[in-house]
């Protein structure tokens, strides 16, 4: 296969980025809101050990269904797939003040998870089409902005929505409007697409079994699979338990940590985007696991409001390096027609992540070792990702400035 990405224009924001971005900004909108679930299920009397469960079965819904739809969704589907998961999460956020019981809760909660986990699946499995190969790492910056801005600006929306509405599942319900400029935006994708693949700019055909065992047999390929595991291992233990650890150093407003954190990573992301494709990335990704490594053993020896603080911003700086380039490195190994199943590969690892890495945190706290333990628990991932990815820098090196008609590092 040739890789069409090169005989394309090299222009980002084109009408189908922009688009895809913004249905992807919505789906993590309508995930951003759930901030206050485990509050609002307190409100409906439902039981402590199950409310667990109930904020689990989304994550969950995603964990088993991402590996099948990494090969089943490509690009000639995935377009009808992206409006028909719009249209079920706006019925599941409508769905939530109809359900009251652990049951009718949980059945809302896998469908806006399945939901949830066919948008962004299909998103990705597009974008690995409309993504210029060498505007890769800026591209990567900006679409991981879809996943942060609703962070900053759902949560106060939904304050600001509650004295109004009164109850949580009217603010849910509000926000399934959001749906519609998406669906509308996305009516004239269809033709756009239609030429991109009439022209011999889109590997629309889905992978065969034998296609996904030889691109997992690529070397690279799977270390940068297994690198994205650890580096989500690493930051799910800090995304969970970083408030209990926060109020204990007497933080009055443990939110505060991800509002700097969550700010240095979008100042990074815009500001320094462009620079993601004029440096090598992968180097620049090792310097930046690094260094999220040593910020990992400054929580461990933090005693102070202050340090932690300051820490959260390092901390934000370096996820706001690593995760884009940790994609853009995937999509320029791999083969073209590959890189939306590996891109959705990457994505289950961060399920796997998100499932398993509270697990591994609440066995440390819950045998006495305490967070310096987890923190340190949390550099051992964060450097095993960082070693993971030492020797593509070797390949780049030698591969640098040699076309490369197949994919690889």
């Amino acid at each position: 296969m040739t890789d069409s990405s090169q005989t394309a224009s090299e222009r980002l924001f084109s009408y189908e980025f922009m688009v895809l971005l913004l249905a992807a900004t919505f789906g993590f909108c309508n995930i951003a809101i759930f901030y206050g679930f485990e509050t609002y299920l307190a409100r409906l009397g439902i039981e402590p050990a199950w409310r667990g469960w109930l904020l689990g079965a989304e994550p969950v819904a995603a964990f088993c269904l991402r590996p099948f739809l990494s090969v089943l969704i490509t690009p000639r589907n995935a377009l009808p797939l992206v409006r028909a998961a719009l249209v079920g999460m706006g019925l599941a956020l409508c769905a939530y003040q109809f359900a009251r019981g652990i049951g009718p809760i949980l059945a809302v909660r896998l469908f806006h998870g399945v939901s949830f986990v066919f948008l962004v699946s299909a998103v990705t499995a597009l974008l690995a089409q409309a993504i210029p190969k060498a505007l890769a790492g800026r591209a990567f910056g900006y679409f991981s902005l879809s996943s942060l801005v609703p962070y900053a600006l759902m949560p106060p929306l939904a304050e600001w929505l509650l004295p109004r509405l009164g109850r949580e599942d009217r603010v849910y319900a509000v926000c399934s409007l959001l749906a519609l400029p998406g669906l509308a935006l996305l009516a004239p994708l269809g033709k756009r697409l239609e030429q991109r693949a009439k022209a011999g700019l889109a590997n629309a055909g889905r992978p065969t079994w034998a296609d996904v065992r030889h691109t997992l047999a690529l070397p690279p390929v799977r270390l940068v699979l297994v690198a994205n595991l650890c580096l989500f291992m690493s930051t799910t233990l800090v995304f969970f338990f970083i408030k209990p650890f926060a109020m204990g150093l007497g933080l009055a407003d443990p939110g505060f940590f991800f509002t700097v954190s969550t700010g240095a990573s979008m100042a990074v992301r815009v500001l320094a985007g462009p620079y993601f494709d004029r440096l090598p990335k992968e180097t620049v990704l090792v310097g930046a696991l690094v260094c999220l490594a040593a910020c990992m053993l400054g929580f461990a020896a933090t005693l102070g409001q202050t340090r932690l603080l300051l820490l959260a911003g390092v901390y934000g700086l370096c996820l706001g390096v690593a995760m884009p380039l940790m994609s853009a490195v995937m999509f320029g190994c791999s083969p073209p027609g590959m890189r939306g199943t590996n891109l959705n590969l990457m994505l289950f690892m961060m399920d796997t992540a998100y499932v398993f890495g509270p697990v591994a945190g609440g066995a440390i706290l819950a045998g006495g070792a305490g967070y310096p333990a987890l923190f340190v628990l949390s550099c051992v991932f964060a450097a095993g990702a960082g070693l993971l990815v030492v020797p593509l820098v070797a390949a780049s090196r030698r591969k640098r400035g040699k076309p490369l008609a197949s994919g690889g590092c």
